[in-house]
């Protein structure tokens, strides 16, 4: 009976320690990158980053973390999907085979100290389709001028 009081009052320290920033809007992040990260307290953490991709992409990115422990990176859609999960998200992460549309990163982790601390980038990079096709248009346009030019 005892223990049931116990494991109670450790899940109300913890969850009471529980800490959430409010979500960052990253923007459209299309052949650009981003940084995140923030200094955070004791305890868990969990910090959401959106946004959003205009054409079809790989997310990726890479991020460390001192003064805490299972740090870990997933990214979901705007219908709450997950696309995975990287438990080591220090060595880089990367999310590939996305449509466009509106994402959110969300960093978690136990802060062992007072004051835990990541940081990092992100970035996106459209599918070689994406290029494949604007090459294609570019070539069609030169050869158009060209025939132009000619005639």
């Amino acid at each position: 009976m005892k223990l049931n009081y116990i494991a109670a009052a450790v899940l109300l320290c913890t969850g009471a320690s529980a800490y959430a920033a409010a979500p960052v809007d990253l923007g459209a992040l299309d052949n650009s990158s981003a940084s995140i990260g923030r200094v955070v307290g004791s305890g868990l953490f969990v910090d959401t980053y959106t946004f959003s991709l205009g054409s079809p992409g790989t997310v990726f990115g890479g991020a460390f973390a001192l003064f805490t422990e299972g740090f870990q990176v997933e990214l979901i859609d705007s219908s709450f999907n997950s696309f995975g999960v990287d438990t080591n998200p220090s060595d880089g992460y990367s999310f590939s085979g996305l449509s466009a549309g509106s994402y959110a990163l969300q960093f978690a982790g136990f802060s062992t100290s007072v004051n835990g601390v990541y940081g990092g980038t992100v970035a996106a990079i459209p599918e070689p389709e994406t290029y494949a096709l604007m090459l294609a248009g570019l070539g069609l346009v030169g050869f158009m001028a060209r025939r132009r030019r000619s005639l």
